[in-house]
């Protein structure tokens, strides 16, 4: 995972599973449940689960903005992994055009992470939850990406674009040790821990795994 490795990744998602609940009660299971954003959605980014410090200006601003985003153009269960990064007009093109509904052009204090962890809740199977500790640990991947698919520099292109294509790379990578994980989690004793190895999507599995690289060591 962003060229990092992970022994044994069935520890850190029980782990978090047992650590996070209300995180995964409050906040995952949300995911997915409506066609737009709610104040109800936005209340679940904060503190204590996700920790978003969306004001209540900051709310109102991305309310309006879901009264006219494009969700039609995006199925609920589109998966990341589906994505192709150099199709010029697929889920990854429409993907790109629905993150900058949200963030183009720019607001004081709303950026990647708020949207992010907002757009999760709407499309759980695409959009990575990119907050500060994501971005770091996939920074280096994501330069690679960038170079890989032949992209223009950072400073000009949208940032994301190259996370996304580093993120989804080891999604794909990973799919079947993802099939693996969800099963044997699937038979935990702790209720939570089965049923989170069930509802959880791919992308935010991954985004788990990444909160336990505090020390990572390269492959």
């Amino acid at each position: 995972m962003a060229g990092r490795i992970i022994d044994e990744p069935l520890n850190p998602f029980i782990a978090y599973c047992q650590q996070n609940g209300g995180t995964i009660r409050n906040y995952d299971w949300l995911a997915g449940t409506s066609s737009a954003l709610t104040p109800q959605l936005i209340k679940a980014t904060r503190s204590p689960w996700m920790g978003s410090r969306i004001s209540r200006e900051q709310e109102l601003h991305l309310l309006r903005l879901s009264e006219t985003a494009p969700w039609s153009d995006i199925a609920v269960d589109a998966h990341l992994k589906d994505a192709d990064p150099l199709g010029p007009d697929d889920l990854y093109a429409r993907a790109e055009r629905l993150f900058q509904h949200f963030s183009h052009p720019p607001v004081s204090g709303i950026a990647v992470a708020k949207v992010s962890k907002s757009l999760y809740l709407m499309r759980p199977a695409l959009f990575p939850i990119l907050d500060s500790r994501l971005l770091k640990l996939y920074r280096q991947s994501a330069e690679q990406a960038r170079r890989d698919l032949g992209w223009l520099p950072e400073s000009q292109t949208s940032p994301r674009r190259a996370y996304w294509a580093a993120y989804r790379r080891d999604l794909v990578q990973a799919s079947d040790k993802l099939t693996v994980l969800r099963q044997v989690a699937g038979q935990h004793p702790d209720q939570l821990v089965a049923e989170a190895a069930n509802r959880l999507t791919d992308v935010r599995i991954i985004d788990v795994l990444a909160w336990s690289l505090d020390q990572p060591r390269f492959a």
